[in-house]
């Protein structure tokens, strides 16, 4: 397995393996395919995208952006998934070793993501050193 960064020429590949992992539970994501694409176009433009490969083909991806924050730069994590029949196979795991070395060379010092309070991924977060932080909250407001 290869931690590369994608290029446009994988696009549609990453688009179809975010599409299918997000659209299954607890997610539910009800988006067309057009919209994945659109947010993979804009995140190639503002942040990075690494993926997974193995034989040529794409077994999961990590999005993610720097901002810059009162403490220093910080990563935040937007995406990460693996087709499901690559799970458990460490991808997720080689991935997020791959942000913590580009988050080194790079002098990050946190690395910040927010998911879903029913992933089955939590506990693999946690397993990885990922904490709860009790300090911080995710909150949305729906504009119409």
């Amino acid at each position: 397995m290869k931690i590369i960064k994608a290029s446009k020429k994988d696009i549609k590949e990453i688009g179809k393996l975010m599409f299918e992992e997000f659209s299954k539970p607890p997610f539910n994501e009800k988006v067309k395919f057009d919209s994945v694409l659109k947010s993979l176009k804009f995140y190639f433009k503002i942040g990075e995208i690494f993926i997974a490969k193995e034989k040529n083909q794409i077994m999961g991806v990590l999005v993610f952006k720097i901002e810059q924050y009162w403490e220093g730069k910080v990563i935040i994590i937007e995406d990460l998934a693996v087709k499901e029949e690559f799970k458990g196979r460490g991808v997720g795991k080689n991935l997020i070793e791959k942000l913590e070395k580009y988050s080194k060379e790079n002098n990050i010092k946190r690395i910040l993501l927010s998911t879903h309070i029913r992933t089955p991924a939590l506990s693999f977060y946690k397993k990885i050193g990922f904490k709860i932080t009790k300090d911080r909250i995710s909150m949305s407001k729906e504009l119409q």
